[in-house]
């Protein structure tokens, strides 16, 4: 049984399910592949979920230009949100990968 609330909405829907995202947001949402997101966050701790890689490293890849990063922040504000692009993230670990096997074929043939 659900319950109404004073503005007579049904009590189990969310603020979510009322949001009217903006035509960006709704692109960006579309772009999710698989169930992963587009970005994500470096973590507080321990490896980040999706590419195993640590807060240090996933900045260090992001300064070298080897992955795309964007600082999320209001203008005269000093602190930001910094989000990492996960599909840059997995093509830099599958140019590693195709090169660690480049390098093991031309190693065995030498």
């Amino acid at each position: 049984m659900t319950t109404a609330n004073s503005h007579g909405n049904n009590a189990s829907s969310t603020p979510a399910n009322k949001t009217r995202l903006a035509p960006k947001a709704r692109e960006l949402l579309k772009e999710q592949t698989n169930g992963l997101p587009v970005w994500v966050r470096a973590p507080k701790t321990g490896p980040e979920f999706f590419s195993g890689f640590s807060r240090a490293k996933l900045y260090q890849l992001a300064a070298e230009g080897k992955i795309r990063s964007v600082s999320i922040r209001e203008p005269g504000a000093i602190k930001g949100t910094r989000l990492f692009h996960l599909g840059s993230i997995l093509a830099y670990i599958e140019k590693c990968e195709a090169e660690a096997t480049v390098e093991n074929v031309e190693g065995a043939t030498a």
